[in-house]
């Protein structure tokens, strides 16, 4: 594989990936488990599975990697003999963080590595609720790390006092929700009040509206009532001549 560039990973993103023999072209299984040396803290190899039921195992060492994308290339010798898994190959997933003070911190759920030379970059935890740190996946440094075995990790405490958080926990879910709906009402308010001043000018306006037709239907009343009068009025009784005598 080349080494000119990092390329970071989540172990969890190669799992059940297609593994390819480079030199066939044939499918050869699905990456089942990755493991890692417990000293050096570098993935040594991949557990492969296969058959119907997935129950074959392979075992291929991070060296036969030969690229890492959609797919996982492995360089496969015939004329070798079948590798086997070393001893001191470990898969700390589900591991025990302990501080070195004693006190329970969480459980290592997954970890990033250099797919380009193994190394582990990070690893990361599921927080216990330890010292207020709420429930979340959080990075916890490979140098804080002070043994790693088979069972637990035991870390320094000024590393998982304060954790840098990497994925978004419960509460900060449920946090972004309130504050959505928060801010959802905040609209909504908003939204209600400009619909009540819309309905207030409408209501003004029609209010106008009714003053108009009110002064124009009154004065078209008035004009009916005169020009009723007018026609039942009698016409006026002329004055009899001025008599010469």
């Amino acid at each position: 594989m080349s080494r000119s560039q990092q390329q970071i990973v989540k172990r969890s993103e190669l799992l059940n990936r297609r593994t390819i023999d480079r030199r066939t072209a044939e499918e050869v299984g699905r990456v089942d488990k990755l493991w890692l040396d417990s000293h050096s803290q570098r993935a040594i190899g991949f557990t492969c599975k296969s058959g119907l039921l997935g129950n074959k195992k392979t075992w291929f060492a991070w060296a036969q990697v030969d690229a890492v994308g959609e797919n996982v290339f492995v360089t496969i010798n015939p004329e070798l003999p079948e590798l086997h898994q070393p001893e001191q190959a470990v898969c700390p997933i589900g591991l025990e963080v302990l501080t070195d003070a004693g006190n329970k911190a969480g459980t290592v759920v997954d970890y990033l590595f250099d797919v380009t030379t193994g190394s582990v970059t990070d690893y990361l935890f599921k927080s216990s609720g330890w010292r207020g740190v709420l429930d979340g996946i959080y990075l916890l440094p490979v140098g804080a790390i002070s043994s790693l075995g088979s069972k637990r990790a035991i870390v320094s405490e000024a590393s998982v006092s304060e954790p840098v958080q990497y994925a978004e926990g419960l509460h900060k879910k449920v946090g972004l929700v309130a504050e959505f709906l928060h801010e959802d009402y905040d609209q909504t308010l908003l939204n209600v009040a400009e619909v009540k001043r819309g309905a207030q000018n409408l209501a003004e306006k029609l209010q106008d509206k009714a003053l108009e037709v009110r002064d124009a239907a009154q004065e078209k009343v008035a004009e009916l009532k005169r020009q009723r009068q007018e026609s039942v009025s009698p016409p006026p009784t002329p004055e009899p001549p001025e008599s010469d005598l």
